[in-house]
Order: C-alpha cells, then sequence, then structure tokens
C-alpha cells in the first residue's frame, strides 16, 4: 500500500480503475480479497491514530487534544481524524405517576386556594371545632371523634343545597386530609401527616359519603340541564362544597396510590369498583360536552378520572402481572423468557403458514409426515375449555390441505369470509409483483444446461414496462432434487435439505399471543354467524347448537356484567394467588360494559385538550419582564416613571397578571398529562381484556384525527418562535446557530417547567418563597453543543441531556405510544393516512437529539410501519434510521419489512381491510354488550333470527 495516507472513499478508485504498483501485485488474488485487505489496514490505521489520541488526551485536559497542537504533534506520524458518531442522550425516565408533592401541587391553582376556604381560615375553623369538645377527649382521639362525627352530616346532606354545615365538615376535613400545615415547617413533614391522616380516613371510610354525595350532584345536575334549555349556573357556596368533595377523594386516591397495599386500601378500591364512581365521573364529562357549564370544573374530573384507573385497575406493574396471570392460565406457548430464550428469533404463525404454502406451491408432491408442521389445532383447541381431546383433530397427521386451512380460520383464497381481510398471509402467489413473473422453462432431454434466465416484461398500475430476472416462487420446481434420485426406494418427494431445515427452524419458533387467539375465535364465531351456520348472538341457543356441555370452569372472557360477583367467586377458587390480578382485569370488563356508548364522546373531550393547547404565549417576554433586571421597569424608559407613587402597585399587578398567564399555559400542560395518560392506560387494559375492545378504541381515536391533531401540536412544540429567545442580548449566539439548532435547543422539550413558585401549594402552606418579584427562567440558555462529550471504548461520544421538560416528555412519550399503538398490524389504511401527514422528518429529529427509551422505540416502530410506502429516495436519504430500527428492535425470522411488501396489494385493500375490522368489531360489540348496543341504535331482530339446525339421523324433519 502506498506511503501517503488515503482516505477510504479513494480505495475503490485505487484498486479497479488506476491501480499503483504495489497493487498489481496483489492483483493475483480475487478483486474482493484485495479490497477487503486494504479496508481492514484503513480501519488498523484509524483506529491507532484515535487510541493514541485517546491516551494522550489525558494529558492535555477534558478536551481530549492540546490546544497548542492542533490535534497532532509534528513529526508524530499520526492523522487526528474527527470522530464519525455522535449521539445525544436526554435522560428522562418514563413513570405512570409522579411523586405525591408533585401530583398535589398539580391539582390546585392559585385560585383554586380561596375556593377551599382560603388556607388561612381552614386551620381557625379546624381548631374552633376542636374547642368546641376539647374536654371530652384526649387531642389525638379527640382528632378521631371529629371524623367521626363529620359523617352522618355527610350522609344526609346534598352539595345542591347550599347546606353550610356540610361546607363546615368538609372544611374540617380537607385541613385534616392536607395534613394540618398549620404547625408544619418542611414540605416532607407534610407529605408525611399527609399519608398518615389519609391512612385514617380510609380506616374511617370517610369516601363512602363523599362519594354518594358526589354521585347525587352528578344526578340532579344532568336533571336540571336536561329539563331546561337555558343552563343555570351554581352558586359560588356550592361550587365550594363540590370543589371541595372533589378534593378530598382526590387526596384520598392519590394517597391510596403512594401508600403499600393494606385492607383499608383494598376496601377503598372494592368500593369505588362497587359504587362505580369511575363511570359517574366519565358520564359527566359526557354530559358536560352537550351542556357546558364553567362551574363543573371539568379539568379536575379528567384528573380524578385518571388517578382513579390508576388506583382501580393497576399501573404498568399490575398490568405485566395480569398479562403474565393470562399466559398462565390460558397455556400460552412460545413466550419469550417462558417456553423460548430471550434471544431466539421468532415468527408468527400468519408467516409460518405462508412459508408452508409457499413451500407447497414450489414442491406440490411433497408431503413427509416426519417433518410434523405446526400443530394449528392445538393452537386452536386453547380457546375452548369444553371440548375434549379426543375430539381434536392433529393436523400433523395425514390431513389434506383443506384441513389446514380450516385450522387457520379460513384464511386460504377459496374463503369469502370478510375477516379475511384483516389478517392474510402474504404469499409469493398472492403477491402483485411475483405472481406476474414468467414460469421456468421446461426442457425435455436430459441432462440440459442450465436454462438460460431471460428478463420479463409486465405492467404495474400502469407504470413503464419493468425488466426482471426473476423467477415465478409460485410455480413448480421442476427439476428433480438430487436426494431422489439417489434414494429410488422411498415414494416420497424430497426437498432440499436447506429447504427442510427452514422449515424446522420456523416451525419451533412459532410463537404464540393471548391476543391473536381471541381474535382468531371471534373471527371463527363471525364467520359462523356469516355462513348462517348457528346465531352467535343467543349465548344460550349456541351452547345448544354447539351442544357443549355446562361446566364449573368459567372463562375470564363469559363474564358479564349481570354475573361479575358469581363469576369472581368461581376465579378465586380457581386462581387464590391472582385475585387483584382477577380484580382488575373484572374492573376493566365492567368498566368496557358500563361505558362502551360514551367512550366517543370522552375521547372527543381528551382529544380536545390537545387540539386547543395552541402554545401562543410568548415565552420570552414573559421571561424578560419577570426578570427583575430586564424588566419595563429597570430600563432607562422605567425611570422615567421613577416618581410615580404607585409605581410598586403597578409592578406588581403587573407581574401577577404575567404569572396568572403562565400558570394557564402551565395547566393547559398538566392537563394534558392526564388525557393522554388516560387515553394510554385504557388501550393497554382494553388489550389486556380483550383484543377487539383495544381495537375499538383505536377505532375511535382514528376516527377522531388523532393523527392530525397530536403532530400539528408537536409540530408547535418543536417549531415555535413563541418558545425560543430573539432578545437582543443572545444575538451573538443566534448568529452563530442556524434554525435547525435554534429548534433543537429551544422548544417544549427542552425549555424549563413552568415553575411559579409564590402559586405552588407547599410554599402557600409553610409560608415559603413568598418574594414577590422571583426571576423565572421560561426559555433554554444551555446549548447542546456546549455540554461535555464523553467517549467510549467504540470511539463514540456521547452527550448526555440532564434538564428538561418532565411535563412535556411524559405528554411526548404518551402521544407516540398512542400513535404506535392506533397503527394496528396489517391495517394499512391508517399507515397511509399518518403518511400523508409527513411526520418522518419530526421523528428523525427526536430521535437523532434526544435519545431515550420513552421516545425512541415507539417511533422506530411507527416508523418501521411506514417506511415500506416511502419511496427510494426517502430510504436512500435516511438509511440511518432504518439501521436504527435493525439495532434496536427485536429481529423475527421473516424480516421483510423493508423490500417485501406487495405495496399495490396494500393500496388496493386498505380500505376493505378498514371496513372488516369494523364489521367484525361491531359483531362482537353487539354479541357482547346487546343492551348498551341497543341504546346507540343496533339490534338484533328476533324475527330474522337464524333457525335452529340439526342432522341427527333420529331428528324427524317432517
Amino acid at each position: 500500500m502506498q506511503d501517503e495516507q488515503v482516505s477510504i472513499d479513494r480505495l475503490e478508485d485505487q484498486i479497479i480503475d488506476h491501480p499503483d504498483a504495489s497493487t498489481k501485485q496483489e492483483l493475483h488474488d480475487s478483486l474482493d480479497e484485495t479490497f477487503q485487505k486494504k479496508l481492514n489496514a484503513r480501519a488498523e490505521q484509524i483506529k491507532s491514530n484515535q487510541y493514541d489520541r485517546r491516551y494522550k488526551s489525558q494529558d492535555n485536559g477534558p478536551g481530549g487534544v492540546s490546544p497548542s497542537s492542533g490535534g497532532a504533534g509534528p513529526g508524530s506520524g499520526t492523522v487526528n481524524y474527527q470522530f464519525l458518531i455522535t449521539k445525544y442522550h436526554l435522560q428522562y425516565e418514563y413513570t405512570d405517576y409522579g411523586e405525591l408533592e408533585q401530583e398535589i401541587n398539580e391539582w390546585f391553582t392559585k385560585n383554586d386556594l380561596n375556593v377551599l376556604g382560603g388556607l388561612t381560615t381552614l386551620p381557625y375553623v379546624y381548631e374552633m371545632t376542636l374547642e368546641e369538645q376539647r374536654d371530652n377527649f384526649p387531642l389525638e382521639d379527640l382528632k378521631i371523634e371529629l371524623l367521626k362525627d363529620s359523617l352522618p352530616i355527610l350522609k344526609v346532606g346534598k352539595l345542591w343545597e347550599a347546606d353550610s354545615s356540610i361546607t363546615k365538615v368538609s372544611q374540617v376535613l380537607i385541613y385534616y386530609s392536607l395534613g394540618e400545615y398549620e404547625n408544619k415547617s418542611y414540605v416532607q413533614d407534610q407529605l408525611n401527616s399527609i399519608l398518615e391522616n389519609n391512612t385514617n380516613l380510609l380506616k374511617l371510610k370517610v369516601y363512602i359519603p363523599l362519594i354518594s354525595l358526589l354521585q347525587q350532584f352528578f344526578k340532579h345536575r344532568i336533571t336540571t340541564d336536561k329539563s331546561s334549555s337555558i343552563l343555570k349556573p351554581i352558586t359560588p357556596i356550592v361550587e365550594q362544597s363540590y370543589f371541595q368533595t372533589l378534593t378530598l377523594i382526590y387526596v384520598m386516591v392519590q394517597s391510596a396510590i403512594n401508600l403499600p397495599d393494606s385492607p383499608e386500601i383494598e376496601e377503598f378500591r372494592q368500593w369505588l369498583a362497587k359504587t362505580d364512581l369511575l363511570s359517574s365521573l366519565i358520564e359527566f364529562i359526557e354530559h358536560w360536552k352537550w351542556k357546558p357549564n364553567t362551574s363543573y370544573r371539568i379539568r379536575y374530573l379528567i384528573f380524578l378520572s385518571w388517578k382513579l384507573i390508576l388506583f382501580e385497575m393497576g399501573d404498568s406493574t399490575q398490568l405485566k402481572k395480569c398479562d403474565e396471570f393470562l399466559i398462565k392460565s390460558n397455556d400460552i406457548k412460545n413466550k419469550k423468557g417462558k417456553d423460548l430464550p430471550e434471544t431466539r428469533l421468532t415468527c408468527s404463525p400468519l408467516d409460518y403458514f405462508a412459508f408452508r404454502e409457499d413451500l407447497l406451491d414450489k414442491y406440490p408432491l411433497y408431503n413427509d409426515t416426519k417433518l410434523k408442521v405446526f400443530d394449528f389445532s392445538e393452537f386452536h383447541k386453547n380457546l375452548d375449555n369444553s371440548e375434549d381431546e379426543s375430539d381434536t383433530v392433529s393436523v400433523s397427521s395425514s390431513t389434506s390441505l383443506d384441513d389446514r386451512y380450516k385450522y387457520f380460520m379460513a384464511m386460504n383464497t377459496y374463503s369469502n369470509s370478510l375477516t379475511n381481510l384483516v389478517e392474510r398471509p402474504k404469499t409469493n402467489k398472492s403477491h402483485t409483483v411475483l405472481s406476474q413473473l414468467p414460469a421456468q422453462t421446461l426442457h425435455i432431454a436430459t441432462p440440459v444446461p442450465s436454462p438460460v434466465l431471460e428478463t420479463s416484461d409486465y405492467m404495474s398500475g400502469g407504470e413503464k414496462i419493468r425488466r426482471s430476472y426473476q423467477v415465478n416462487q409460485a410455480m413448480p420446481f421442476i427439476y428433480p432434487n438430487l436426494s431422489s434420485l439417489v434414494d429410488t426406494s422411498s415414494d416420497n418427494v424430497e426437498v432440499p435439505y436447506a429447504i427442510k431445515e427452514a422449515d424446522e427452524i420456523l416451525k419451533n419458533s412459532v410463537y404464540e399471543s393471548y391476543s391473536l387467539k381471541r381474535l382468531w375465535d371471534e373471527r371463527q364465531k363471525f364467520m359462523k354467524q356469516e355462513r348462517g351456520y348457528l346465531s352467535e348472538y343467543d349465548k344460550d341457543k349456541t351452547e345448544k347448537q354447539q351442544q357443549k356441555p355446562k361446566t364449573d370452569s368459567i372463562d375470564i372472557d363469559d363474564v358479564n356484567d349481570d354475573t361479575v360477583e358469581k363469576d369472581k367467586s368461581k376465579l378465586y377458587d380457581l386462581y387464590p394467588d391472582h385475585k387483584s390480578e382477577i380484580n382488575s382485569i373484572l374492573r376493566v370488563e365492567r368498566f368496557y360494559n358500563k361505558n362502551l356508548v360514551r367512550f366517543n364522546a370522552f375521547i372527543e373531550v381528551l382529544v380536545d385538550t390537545i387540539k386547543y393547547n395552541r402554545l401562543e404565549y410568548n415565552l420570552n417576554f414573559a421571561e424578560m419582564e419577570l426578570n427583575p433586571q430586564t424588566s419595563y421597569f429597570a430600563t432607562n424608559k422605567g425611570n422615567n416613571y421613577e416618581n410615580l407613587p404607585d409605581k410598586e402597585a403597578a409592578r406588581e399587578k403587573i407581574n401577577h397578571i404575567l404569572l396568572s398567564q403562565l400558570e394557564v399555559v402551565n395547566v393547559k400542560e398538566i392537563t394534558l398529562k392526564a388525557s393522554t395518560s388516560i387515553i394510554l392506560l385504557l388501550l393497554k387494559w382494553f388489550k389486556i381484556s380483550h383484543v377487539l375492545k383495544y381495537y375499538y378504541l383505536t377505532s375511535i381515536l382514528f376516527d377522531q384525527q388523532f393523527f392530525a391533531i397530536s403532530l400539528d401540536y408537536l409540530s408547535r412544540s418543536f417549531n415555535n418562535s413563541n418558545l425560543q429567545n430573539l432578545s437582543s442580548q443572545d444575538s451573538k449566539i443566534h448568529e452563530d446557530l442556524n434554525e435547525y439548532e435554534i429548534l433543537i435547543n429551544q422548544n417544549k422539550l427542552m425549555n424549563p417547567k413552568i415553575r411559579i413558585p409564590s402559586f405552588e401549594f407547599f410554599n402557600n402552606c409553610l409560608n415559603l418563597n413568598q418574594d414577590k418579584f422571583q426571576s423565572i427562567n421560561l426559555i433554554n440558555k444551555r446549548l447542546i453543543s456546549s455540554l461535555p462529550e464523553i467517549l467510549d471504548d467504540n470511539n463514540i461520544n456521547h452527550v448526555y441531556i440532564s434538564e428538561c421538560n418532565d411535563n412535556f416528555a411524559f405528554i411526548l412519550s404518551n402521544i407516540l405510544k398512542i400513535i404506535k399503538k392506533i397503527l394496528i398490524k396489517n391495517v394499512t389504511q391508517r399507515i397511509f393516512t399518518l403518511n400523508e401527514l409527513k411526520p418522518t422528518e419530526l421523528f428523525k429529529m427526536i430521535v437523532m437529539n434526544y435519545d431515550n427509551e420513552a421516545f425512541t422505540k415507539p417511533i422506530l416502530k411507527t416508523l418501521k410501519k411506514l417506511i415500506p410506502y416511502q419511496g427510494r429516495k426517502w430510504k436512500t436519504i435516511n438509511m440511518d434510521l432504518i439501521s436504527l430500527i435493525y439495532l434496536n428492535l427485536k429481529l423475527t425470522l421473516k424480516d421483510n419489512w423493508l423490500s417485501g411488501k406487495d405495496l399495490e396489494s396494500d393500496f388496493n385493500n386498505s380500505l376493505d381491510q378498514e371496513i372488516a375490522l369494523r364489521a367484525l368489531l361491531q359483531f362482537y360489540n353487539i354479541r357482547k354488550y346487546p343492551q348498551q348496543m341497543e341504546s346507540i341504535g343496533y339490534h338484533i331482530d328476533k324475527d330474522f333470527d337464524i333457525p335452529f339446525l340439526n342432522l341427527s339421523e333420529d331428528q324427524d324433519y317432517f
């Protein structure tokens, strides 16, 4: 190799076009080997240079290079190459909810403290009430007796009657619930007192009359609003009592979430499930949508609904336990970590079925009974616990191809079921392009030379003629295999050993999914109804037609609202160690049953919180005015008003207005946290309950234009001049930065979270940070490029971003996960809809600049579904994103997502797939929840029901 240094991109030219003398001597080897040798030598040279630089950096400081050396000392013989890769990591950890201090702070606004009765008034009312009975009991017993005396007043009270006794009792309970802050000096002391006092409230079951009061108020307001065309506002006293009741329930729920499990907490959870306060909240939110009233405090209802879902159904930890319980109870096989190691690549039953179809198309006479295929009948048998094992037909025995199609839910080309569009095997013969390739040329004479590959011309959607040198893989292979020629005694048609090995690998790696089993079971019921075989709408009649004996066992899918208590006891007997998981699953079922008809309006309210969060308030101007050094009164123009007697009062009033406006911006962000978290939690829990519940909620979100609304919000959050600092004092910085660098450094994620110390609840309780003129930082000043870089052993620079807006990070993670979940597998209409909004540039910016699992994983999963439908030029430009998908997401045995899609067929069938999915969802909801569906216009006509069909030989038909 030449003595002078040459770059890697010149090696190919050096070898092929203009080889030097040394290269010509090496060309006696193959061209590939020569090129690889030079690449390896070049790599070793770069590695040694960077190795020397790393150890020199120990003497030259954290920058790694001596300022006077310019990267390499004279005569050193080394060249200092720049780093090729720099990764930016955002240090943020996603959790389902925050600390108790944060959650209580976010519940209150500055004005709410006055609505409660005033933080200085509450201790006075509490002490006065204690003084009335101080002589009768010791202090600790006196507090408990005071709480007990409040229960009878709450039981007979009514919030809408403006009863002063309820207001007084509520003030006493609120002060006790909020930790008796009058004698506390530190926030942690008050937090400990809040947990302890709310534990006592739970033991006394104060929540029973409070929940009853709230539900009665909801019913009264719904009745009142419906009876009159003019909305009647509620009085300030009623609104005060209403807010106090909401606050008491919220603090108790939040305390129960943070406390360890105990008998009183479990009783609280059971009472909430029994009274179904969550459904009452959703019903009242739906009523507010059609009858808006600012006194109803809808933000607090959304916030309380979020906490009730977390408390009653469970967080991510409980969700994982329920998933493991369902896998165990339904005997799900080949689950990673259970029957298969985590490192084993898997494939879906659909992929394996398509592979078998391609195999039989290529070798149609092949029927090796020793090569046992995956037992699809066993896969289906687990769905039906009442069916005897002796009735199960084994696919591995000599069954026909039609039987295999039957056990695969009639997904073959001979079935015309509407649901076949939901999941269809992508075989070679069904591919729009591959099916048009020519068959192999047949040669009569043997032996024969290899066939000449001729180009084939075909048209695809009116496009220009393309030429392909491929062979149609769906046509039979006409040449005999060597093993079949040698072994003439065998009647079996042999296939190449690689094909056998591939079949064995795929067969042993087929994974099972509880959601997929449930989907196939519901599809089978739909096809029976579709063909007129029997009626799936009448459960008793269905059991009679199928002649299934009733057993003592019970399936969670068969639980309904009418028999939930009896079914719960049976499930407890079957699974005594999984009572909490059973309670969570049954709670989700009851919640879905009760609110099925309200989901559309409820989701629309939640989506509107994203839609109307415009981010139109200029943070730059607010920050300048709130800063004592840069405010108007501190400038030369402000000095003109130095002699005004009320200058300090005017400045204080301006600051209060600005802080109030900032509080509105912060409240919108906090509300958005609750809204996105509710949607995400419901999606997760519905998928655990039944996959079609999850599909139904994704359909509602898709219809509510969640893609367009959420992406519009994210675009405003990252590219918004109101979030950027354009002041003259930083003009030098902005001159050195281009538009993209400003965008990634000053946005909703990188700007600090809005904190107003003088408005925070705990600061007002304990009289902390009461300075009227405090500097508030609203826009990020520390650029990412100025952060320190850390070099690892792989010569990769790592930059760690430690400060961000954790509230917006929570929202961003939720939105990205929701988008990923709406994109259901094999439903391409939603992919095309999202692609039209062009989200890839936004996603790429987030992935490249804020590497965090909470953002990166959902984005890469979404991009994996979008990229196959991008153009060739886009793929060429964004190969770094494609590489990230392969490096960070789990691989499968059939990872042909990048180039193996049938784009023309997917486009033509996209709308039909969505229609088929909606038909299946409608069938499921009508079959499982007929009363709820009837209330919105869907009902079963008994007169045209399917007649009873009995093919028994003993039956007299005439």
